[in-house]
């Protein structure tokens, strides 16, 4: 059974992931700064290594199991949440890029829409926060709870087996309940 991602599916997981945490860092405040020629080609030159890096990922990923490495048999109603989940989550990393390339050509051709493009990359960035921030609790949750899903994408840390604690066996009734729930209303229909 395929317990790991492979060497590219980690490798452009973890590039975007840090290339993600540099353009929230170093951000253009205001609109403004991009008035700074060397600033804007900086910006657009990174907004499409960033997309051309999250979509290769994403088309190489799309036929991948969802939660591999899994020790056990996932609920469809987990998968699921895990696949709208990862979805979002390249959602977002899409419309990030693609609504700063919009702002770029926008201020560049000096043609209105300015607050429209501006309002849909905000969106996008507070999507991806809110996507990211679940996927990383999901991780970790998981991690928690011993599935092996975790050894599958992160290096460190590894997991050491079923956490069969009493906690774990409560939330995994709780997760029964939103899994039977998930299943007898949203995916049947």
């Amino acid at each position: 059974m395929e317990n790991s991602h492979t060497p590219l599916a980690k490798f452009t997981h973890w590039t975007f992931t840090v290339l993600y945490a540099y353009g929230i860092f170093k951000q253009v405040d205001e609109l403004e700064e991009l008035e700074d020629v060397s600033l804007l080609n900086f910006e657009i030159f990174f907004a499409i290594v960033f997309l051309v890096i999250v979509l290769l990922r994403y088309f190489y990923m799309k036929d991948v199991k969802t939660l591999l490495g899994a020790h056990d048999q996932m609920r469809k109603g987990h998968l699921f949440i895990a696949k709208v989940t990862h979805r979002l989550v390249y959602f977002s990393l899409i419309m990030l890029p693609t609504t700063g390339l919009l702002i770029a050509g926008l201020l560049a051709a000096d043609i209105p829409g300015m607050q429209a493009a501006i309002a849909l990359h905000e969106f996008s960035a507070f999507l991806s926060y809110v996507t990211i921030a679940l996927h990383v609790a999901a991780s970790l949750y998981s991690r928690y709870k011993g599935e092996g899903i975790w050894n599958a994408m992160v290096p460190i840390f590894k997991e050491k087996g079923k956490n069969n604690s009493e906690l774990v066996v409560k939330l995994e009734g709780i997760e029964d309940k939103i899994y039977s729930f998930i299943e007898d209303k949203i995916i049947s229909k």
